[in-house]
């Protein structure tokens, strides 16, 4: 069985870069929070929104979470493959159980669509005929 994740979402705030502990070996993680919409099919064949939900998303690896806490911005549309986990802990105070699900981040991409910092100018041509920028 396969636990293979592919979604398209938008991130919700700014990814968070952190230095975490693993096996007694340091490791970086990119933390983010993207939200997943959820679409089904209306009554002429077309999409409707359906809802959604948030997921926590990790990606491993000091170059990669580097990228991804530089490059990607709260708001971006990001399109995600990984695996899903689960998380448990008991609350101290209360002794309750507590599950969280996330997902580990095997590949991210930004939506070129989405990026509103782009802009794309055409090169002009000088006076003297040559092209500058």
């Amino acid at each position: 069985m396969s636990n293979e994740f592919r979604g398209t979402g938008n991130v919700g705030d700014q990814p968070v870069l952190k230095t975490v502990m693993v096996a007694k070996e340091e490791r970086q993680v990119a933390e983010l929070r993207v939200f997943f919409d959820e679409y089904r099919q209306d009554g002429s064949g077309g999409l409707e929104q359906a809802g959604g939900f948030w997921l926590d998303v990790n990606v491993w690896g000091e170059r990669h979470a580097a990228e991804v806490a530089q490059l990607v911005k709260k708001g971006a549309r990001v399109h995600v493959i990984g695996r899903l986990a689960e998380s448990k802990w008991i609350a101290t105070k209360t002794g309750e159980e507590h599950r969280a699900l996330y997902l580990n981040a095997d590949r991210l991409y930004l939506s070129l669509a989405r990026l509103a910092e782009a802009r794309f100018k055409p090169r002009r041509e000088a006076t003297d005929g040559r092209a500058s920028a």
